[in-house]
């Protein structure tokens, strides 16, 4: 009987010991799989060139993601459109062959209208709109239809214009022959000021300024000087007609890999470089105007409300078109919002 009775309390023992380590090991499981995911190498591009503030942006992602997931991941930076042009690169996006990419192409005509003029009234506002429901239903379809997200944005200057002649209101322009990019609301919007858009690639822009094929063109500040511009051109207008972000594009097979823990990782620092790029972009733009001016340029704050008002029915119409009414009228409410509230 002894014998029976020492004989159950040692397969007891053996049985729980059995489960207590099954229950630890299947808890190790969970837990390893919550911690990280498999890990690697992530390539991010960009059109952005090192020092630039959305550049600066990235890099502080880079070190956010790589301090934050313990060296899970490492992220390689492609600066200069290393990777080939924004087309390109949204392409490698999509089919997985890079992880992230950063340009002004957002993926879709609903999230690039926000480009309207003046419709938006800072790059934080675009950020308000697209951390909405609408931004949201926005995400969802960039992800269906495409295998992409957006993760967030990285600020750039707003769109202002240089020319050999000073303009104040949208009469200065009337005539004059003003490069614009090929689409809808750049051309439109400068028909409405009174000028003749006409279409030059960019690459050949520098050439038609300084022999008059233009006579002035639209970019953010940091374009323009980077361009060099600036060297066959006398003045700049502070219209600030549009403000246009850079995109944070991520695939989203990729994405959904990483734990949750990781993807708010990605988040958090997609935030954090936003930060970083708007402090950087303020402090360059002062720098970048006491230079201009210093060499000889002529820097004037024209009134934005002429030009706004020139454009209202540009934005109405096309705004109404793309979203519809109801819509259109909510996005312009959140365009205009005041954030400090």
């Amino acid at each position: 009987m002894k014998k029976l009775l020492l004989l159950l309390v040692l397969m007891i023992g053996v049985l729980a010991a059995c489960g207590g380590n099954g229950g630890e090991e299947e808890a190790a499981e969970d837990n390893g799989s919550a911690e990280s995911s498999d890990g690697g190498t992530i390539s991010f591009s960009t059109w952005a060139n090192e020092g630039e503030a959305a550049y600066i942006g990235m890099e502080k992602f880079k070190e956010i993601v790589e301090e934050e997931t313990g060296g899970n991941y490492t992220v390689e930076l492609f600066p200069g459109n290393q990777l080939g042009s924004t087309a390109e690169q949204m392409e490698q996006v999509k089919m997985g062959s890079i992880e992230m990419m950063s340009s002004g192409d957002p993926g879709m005509i609903e999230i690039e209208m926000l480009s309207l003029p003046y419709l938006m009234d800072s790059n934080e506002h675009w950020a308000n709109v697209l951390g909405s429901d609408i931004g949201d239903e926005w995400n969802q379809t960039l992800k269906d239809d495409q295998g992409i997200i957006n993760i967030g944005t990285l600020p750039r200057g707003p769109r202002v214009v240089s020319s050999n002649t000073e303009i104040n209101e949208p009469a200065d322009m009337e005539g004059l022959k003003f490069r614009a990019p090929e689409r809808d609301y750049y051309v439109q919007t400068f028909e409405a000021f009174g000028a003749n858009p006409t279409p030059v690639d960019f690459g050949e822009l520098y050439s038609a300024l300084e022999t008059g094929i233009v006579d002035g063109q639209e970019n953010p500040l940091e374009t323009i000087v980077a361009a060099g511009f600036m060297e066959v051109q006398s003045h700049i207008s502070l219209t600030n007609h549009m403000y246009k972000p850079a995109f944070i594009t991520v695939n989203n097979e990729f994405f959904e890999g990483l734990t949750e823990e990781e993807q708010q990782i990605f988040m958090d620092a997609s935030e954090e470089a936003h930060s970083v790029a708007s402090d950087e972009l303020v402090n360059e733009e002062e720098q970048m105007m006491s230079d201009l001016e210093e060499n000889g340029a002529t820097i004037t704050e024209p009134n934005v409300d002429a030009f706004r008002e020139a454009t209202q029915e540009v934005r109405d119409r096309l705004g109404t078109e793309t979203w519809g009414e109801e819509r259109y009228n909510r996005i312009v409410e959140m365009g205009q919002e005041d954030l400090d509230e």
